[in-house]
């Protein structure tokens, strides 16, 4: 028991990520439109919280690929 007290006290942020990443896996099963739709929940009640707009990005004026030509 105190092996693993230890343990979790020596968790580095790869392992914290990994426990996220299993829990999501857990509770969405591997449905990349579960996982989107709780990201997006998870994102909406972070702006109610912190008091955040939605703020739209300007229109794009069209396809460039950066060569200038």
């Amino acid at each position: 028991m105190n092996q693993i007290a230890n343990s979790e006290q020596s968790l580095t942020p790869v392992d914290d990520v990994r426990l996220v990443r299993e829990e999501l896996d857990k509770e969405c099963g591997g449905d990349l439109r579960k996982l989107a739709a709780r990201a997006n929940k998870t994102a909406e009640e972070y702006r109610q919280k912190l008091g955040l707009k939605i703020v739209q990005p300007p229109a794009r004026g069209g396809r460039r690929d950066g060569t200038g030509g």
